[in-house]
């Protein structure tokens, strides 16, 4: 791996029972989420998906190309950018944009981004893990 290597992307549908699954693991029940009555009345005009599902998705990426490594050491700093509807498909996708070696081993900083498949933002950001 070096500096501008692309990952492979992961990229899903994302469906009402995923949605749902996810409030029930996470308990995080907002209507939002989960009640199309209650949400067509809010400015989302309808659910949105959970914005830590979408960041799972990034660590979901993450663990398929580097493995422990990620899952012992990385770090997440991202941005919201625009809400996913159930039933959109989510792409999120990672380049490695920075490499430095110091006294504690290797650090790899990979610029971030989750995209529907009209290929709007939906988060983006920075993932840092050691090698």
């Amino acid at each position: 791996m070096n500096e501008e290597t692309k990952l492979k992307s992961v990229e899903k549908v994302i469906t009402k029972e995923m949605v749902e699954n996810y409030a029930n693991t996470s308990g995080d029940y907002n209507p939002i989420h989960i009640d199309e009555d209650y949400a067509r009345s809010t400015d989302f005009k309808g659910t949105i998906v959970h914005g830590m599902f979408l960041i799972s998705s990034i660590s979901e990426m993450l663990i398929q190309n580097i493995g422990a490594n990620w899952a012992k050491s990385g770090k997440l700093k991202i941005k919201f950018k625009n809400p996913l509807r159930v039933g959109e498909e989510i792409i999120t996708e990672g380049k490695i944009s920075k490499i430095v070696k110091d006294n504690n081993g290797t650090l790899v900083t990979c610029e971030v981004m989750c995209s529907d498949n009209n290929r709007k933002i939906l988060i983006s950001g920075t993932a840092q893990w050691r090698e």
